[in-house]
């Protein structure tokens, strides 16, 4: 799986924010078998509290949800296991890059590298302010994650999230190749894609000979890959595994 991992001082406003923002895009795009997402503070300061009750009611208004997360502080294991780690401000990416080991040092990144539409170089922390504060950082938020969306159809985002397809050098499109013991087992298999395409309402191109089937995978209404290739190669990935 692909891991996300945003991080702010306190992990109770900013992070949780980015965290549930970012969940809710990854569930709606059928992403979440391939992505992971999570949130940590750079201090111990509220380490298993739940996140500040304005940031939950702020939140809740755009129908997102923090009632299942508690603040943590980051540790050694997430530099290791994240793929991607995400400061909220030039401190707390500071403090990130201060404790990340050298080679994992590419994975320290700040949130605002993602907005698409906003200047902003930071998500400024809302702790100390008003209403307004809660709303700008879910505003930045939410264009941040878009970003991030984005971001995983890069070649090493796919690499990690769909390992067994192949990125086309000529053309916007994953592909893979399967093999079968029979010509009943492939036919059986193309079935089972045939139903999640319908599910994604997504349709690959399927060339099989025998017990060879090859999926193309490519979005023809738009310019480059989208998250609807990715969200299909997974779940083809999926059940091909149950079967």
């Amino acid at each position: 799986m692909y891991k996300i991992l945003f991080v702010c001082m306190g992990n109770i406003c900013r992070s949780p924010t980015a965290h549930a923002v970012m969940q809710d895009v990854i569930d709606k795009a059928h992403l979440s078998q391939c992505v992971q997402v999570d949130s940590a503070g750079t201090h111990a300061y509220h380490v298993s509290a739940a996140p500040d009750a304005r940031s939950q009611h702020h939140a809740s208004l755009r129908g997102y949800s923090m009632a299942s997360q508690q603040a943590r502080q980051i540790t050694p294991q997430d530099f290791e296991q994240a793929d991607l780690i995400l400061a909220m401000d030039w401190d707390n990416l500071a403090l990130l890059q201060a404790q990340c080991p050298p080679e994992m040092a590419r994975k320290v990144r700040r949130m605002a590298e993602f907005f698409q539409s906003h200047p902003d170089t930071v998500v400024p922390d809302p702790y100390e302010g008003g209403a307004a504060g809660f709303e700008q950082v879910l505003d930045l938020v939410e264009d941040g994650c878009q970003g991030l969306l984005a971001h995983l159809l890069t070649p090493d985002a796919l690499s990690r999230c769909v390992p067994q397809w192949q990125k086309l050098a000529d053309q916007p499109a994953l592909q893979r190749e399967f093999e079968f013991a029979s010509f009943m087992e492939a036919m059986a298999f193309v079935q089972l894609v045939a139903i999640h395409a319908e599910a994604h309402q997504h349709h690959p191109e399927i060339w099989n000979v025998y017990h060879r089937v090859r999926l193309t995978l490519t979005t023809h209404d738009a310019n480059g890959l989208t998250v609807k290739d990715l969200a299909l190669a997974q779940a083809i990935d999926d059940c091909r595994v149950a079967s």
